[in-house]
């Protein structure tokens, strides 16, 4: 990343607020992490309060996230840079189109579903989410109300993220199957994909994915 001068998307502690950064030094004898500040002046002064940034940035194909903590601002070069203690860990998660994140039962992802009544009116289904990725998503089958065809488009879905974002997109159904459960019991699911999910909604769900496995790697879930 140092050698690639690779861009760097650094959040504020858990909100949705960001700066863009490279990464400018590594000091392996005081542990310390260099960044570039943000155009922003703004933005740089309420990163020095926050307890830690939250950095997502890409080699390759491969996404990568690591905490910043302990931010103070230091010099580097003829001028001034945000500095942390080197993280102990990085995230690396390769192919993170394809990768399906399992939702953590305890914090649940609801999808809200819009659908055209005989009479010209929109009834909303909320439906739960099994698994989710940057390509698509499974749905549990309500026991009625919808009735869902292969190919179907399914427009202005949308999915409240933990954060308070919000997703919106077109899906197209792609599967519809049965899943067998414990006890017997058997689950009626539809595999989905987005359609077109513009670029800052792609980066909302892959925060999302980030942030999700990194408690769980942490125990946190």
């Amino acid at each position: 990343m140092l050698r690639n001068g690779t861009p760097i998307t650094a959040y504020l502690d858990d909100t949705p607020e960001f700066l863009l950064t490279t990464l400018l030094g590594v000091d392996e004898e005081n542990n310390k992490l260099a960044l570039a500040l943000d155009s922003n002046k703004n933005l740089n002064r309420r990163a020095q309060l926050c307890s830690k940034l939250i950095c997502l940035s890409t080699q390759g194909k491969i996404k990568i996230q690591f905490d910043l903590e302990k931010i103070s601002l230091a010099r580097f070069g003829e001028g001034n840079a945000f500095q942390g203690v080197i993280p102990d860990t990085l995230i690396r998660l390769q192919r993170r189109d394809y990768y399906r994140l399992t939702v953590p039962k305890g914090n649940p992802l609801i999808c809200t579903i819009p659908i055209q009544q005989a009479d010209g009116s929109t009834l909303n289904h909320e439906v739960s989410i099994v698994n989710i990725s940057g390509r698509g998503l499974t749905l549990v089958m309500p026991p009625e109300g919808i009735d869902f065809t292969i190919d179907q488009e399914l427009p202005k879905c949308s999915i409240e993220l933990p954060s308070g974002d919000r997703i919106v997109s077109t899906l197209q159904v792609r599967s519809i199957y049965f899943a067998n459960l414990r006890g017997g019991r058997t689950s009626k699911r539809a595999g989905c994909q987005f359609l077109k999910l513009p670029g800052p909604m792609q980066h909302l769900l892959l925060r999302y994915i980030l942030k999700v496995e990194s408690e769980r790697l942490a125990g946190k879930v």
